[in-house]
C-alpha cells in the first residue's frame, strides 16, 4: 500500500487528499483486521464494558461513507443511511453488533 494522499486524476488537490485519506484508512483497517475470528471481532473487553472491534469497524466505515459523500458535495442517500447507520444509538453509544464476520462486513461496505 502506498500512502501518498494524491487522490485520483481530475480531483482538486484538497479533495484528492481527503478522498485518499478515507480510501487508505479503509485499506489499512482491512489489512489489520483480516483473519480475525468472530470471537475476536465480537470481544468487548474485560466484563463486556467496551466497544467491540465490530462496533468500531462499522462506525469507521459509516464515518468514511459520510466523508465520501461530503467530499462529493452530496448528502448521504437515505438508503445508505438506513443500511449502514446510525452513527450512534439513542443512548449516544455505538450501535450494538454481534455475530457478523469481518468478511460479511467487508462485503456490505462501500469502497
Amino acid at each position: 500500500m502506498l500512502y501518498d494522499l494524491k487522490g485520483e486524476a481530475g480531483m482538486a488537490p484538497i479533495v484528492g487528499m481527503l478522498y485518499s485519506a478515507v480510501k487508505e484508512n479503509s485499506q489499512r483497517l482491512q489489512s489489520i483486521t483480516t483473519g480475525m475470528t468472530l470471537e475476536e471481532i465480537d470481544y468487548k473487553g474485560p466484563g463486556n464494558q467496551f466497544n467491540s472491534t465490530a462496533q468500531l469497524m462499522r462506525h469507521i466505515m459509516y464515518v468514511d461513507l459520510n466523508w465520501v459523500y461530503r467530499i462529493k458535495g452530496q448528502p448521504l442517500p437515505d438508503l445508505l443511511q438506513d443500511h449502514y447507520g446510525p452513527m450512534i444509538d439513542k443512548d449516544n453509544r455505538l450501535p450494538h453488533i454481534n455475530g457478523i464476520s469481518w468478511n460479511i462486513m467487508k462485503m456490505s461496505s462501500i469502497s
